[in-house]
């Protein structure tokens, strides 16, 4: 089943990021001066797939009666361990750089009226306001069951609200080395609207809210869930989702 936080919303289909390559080229000119020399860089976005599923929000109200829900998530750091068919999508192939990082934003209701309710007034006080994430490197540490991770490197943390219904584009002012291996997540500090949920079964993604699965769907357990945010530290992920996307993809370059 999919971790969310719902407000008894529904789905609404929406058009997610298809990065031309003109725009990668500005985005790594952008954040890495000096790399349009001889060597050509080679450049891949992390977690985009032939096919994406829509963000979950606003949700669908029939004579102020909830009939599909929007559902959320927030405070953890998750990565996809597969999407549409495509494993470890979000696993760095080389060593290089992620220069930039996007997310597709659903649109919350924020009126409270027959057919809608204030959704983002109750993720707010539900879970913390405004709207954040930020991007995450991790590296895989020894082999357990379940697994652990040490948060190595960390971009800054956005706010999302200002963004909602688009797919905003974040580059960073610091590109975050990124090392063969190492796993780019994503860090929800309070909440964002950039989850699908009753996708395909190859959709899997694992959550660093506890260390077993016992605690891992409820309302309470996602609002005492913890994000990774200190350097260095290691958690274990032990909460493990299928049939569900985190809609976000990092820019990662590598220059020959």
């Amino acid at each position: 089943m999919p971790s969310a936080l719902s407000t008894s919303r529904s789905l609404r289909p929406w058009a997610l990021l298809v990065a031309a390559a003109c725009l990668l080229a500005a985005l790594v000119a952008l954040a890495a001066p000096g790399a349009a020399d001889s060597a050509p860089l080679r450049v891949i976005v992390l977690g985009q797939t032939p096919q994406a599923p829509p963000p979950s929000c606003p949700g669908k109200t029939v004579n102020e009666v909830p009939v599909i829900p929007c559902l959320v998530e927030g405070h953890v750091t998750g990565f996809q361990v597969s999407a549409n068919g495509v494993a470890k999508p979000y696993e760095a192939p080389f060593e290089g750089k992620v220069v930039a990082w996007s997310v597709t934003l659903s649109s919350p209701s924020t009126k409270e009226t027959k057919t809608t309710s204030d959704e983002v007034g109750f993720f707010n006080e539900f879970l913390g306001s405004p709207s954040q994430a930020r991007i995450s490197i991790l590296r895989t540490v020894g082999k357990s069951n379940p697994p652990k991770y040490k948060l190595v490197r960390q971009g800054p943390t956005e706010t999302l609200n200002s963004f909602f219904g688009s797919t905003p584009i974040f580059v960073l002012d610091h590109p975050l080395v990124v090392l063969k291996g190492q796993i780019v997540a994503l860090t929800v500090p309070t909440w964002a609207p950039m989850f699908a949920v009753e996708t395909s079964p190859e959709d899997k993604w694992r959550g660093s809210r506890y260390k077993d699965q016992s605690h891992c769907t409820s309302k309470e357990d996602i609002k005492n869930g913890r994000p990774q945010q200190a350097i260095g530290s290691v958690r274990a992920y032990g909460c493990f989702y299928s049939e569900a996307r985190l809609l976000y993809t990092a820019t990662l370059v590598k220059k020959p």
